[in-house]
């Protein structure tokens, strides 16, 4: 009974020095507030843009294979930040790469994030697409929250994007499809492979090298 009295007590301090914070703290407070929302707003205005520009390469039927993922490769390279969703899915094995290693795998890497991505947007025929929230993560990092509907009247696809905004720019680092990570599922597969190849990138780059081969009908 004396902690929770000690408890309750403090809890109490604690709202009165809330209640009497000096003005210019609650200016200072109002002001990182109105930027967070600020910031908010404009992630989710981001990937709204993002979404729309999808849909609309997806619904443009004159579009062939090689034409609409080139329209997504614009896409992905304007709107994502390719270069640390890459360097977070192999990890510490970035750090031990050759500098030439290292430009071969950004160069797999987006190659392959570009025609994999594209080929899943793709299957998207006459959905809808609308940016439903946004959340505050870190002071550069926001999660916007979407819906991809769809005209049969099934339940709406939850997908959740990361943005991070640096020097000014926006860019998707993670994207979450029904609560599972791309990135971090890319991280495992990846690391499977390293793993399995005596902890070397260049089985890795093997591996990708031949997945970029290989047909997408395949």
């Amino acid at each position: 009974m004396f902690l929770a009295k000690k408890s309750l007590a403090f809890l109490t301090l604690v709202c009165l020095a809330g209640a009497a914070m000096p003005t210019w703290a609650q200016t200072a407070d109002k002001s990182a507030r109105t930027h967070e929302q600020a910031m908010t707003v404009a992630e989710g205005r981001f990937i709204q843009d993002l979404g729309d520009r999808a849909i609309k390469i997806v619904a443009d039927k004159k579009l062939d294979e090689k034409e609409r993922n080139k329209a997504f490769g614009n896409i992905l390279s304007d709107s994502f930040d390719l270069k640390t969703i890459g360097r977070f899915v192999i990890g510490r094995t970035w750090r031990v790469a050759t500098d030439a290693q290292k430009d071969e795998y950004m160069n797999l890497f987006k190659a392959l994030v570009i025609r994999n991505y594209g080929k899943k947007i793709a299957l998207y025929t006459n959905e809808g697409f609308v940016v439903v929230g946004t959340r505050p993560e870190t002071d550069r990092d926001t999660v916007v929250l979407s819906q991809i509907t769809h005209p049969d009247g099934s339940p709406a696809t939850e997908i959740d994007w990361r943005v991070r905004t640096k020097n000014g720019k926006s860019g998707v680092i993670d994207i979450v499809v029904e609560g599972v990570s791309l990135s971090i599922t890319q991280k495992q597969e990846y690391a499977s492979v390293i793993q399995n190849n005596g902890g070397k990138i260049e089985g890795l780059l093997d591996v990708m090298r031949k997945q970029l081969d290989t047909p997408q009908d395949e």
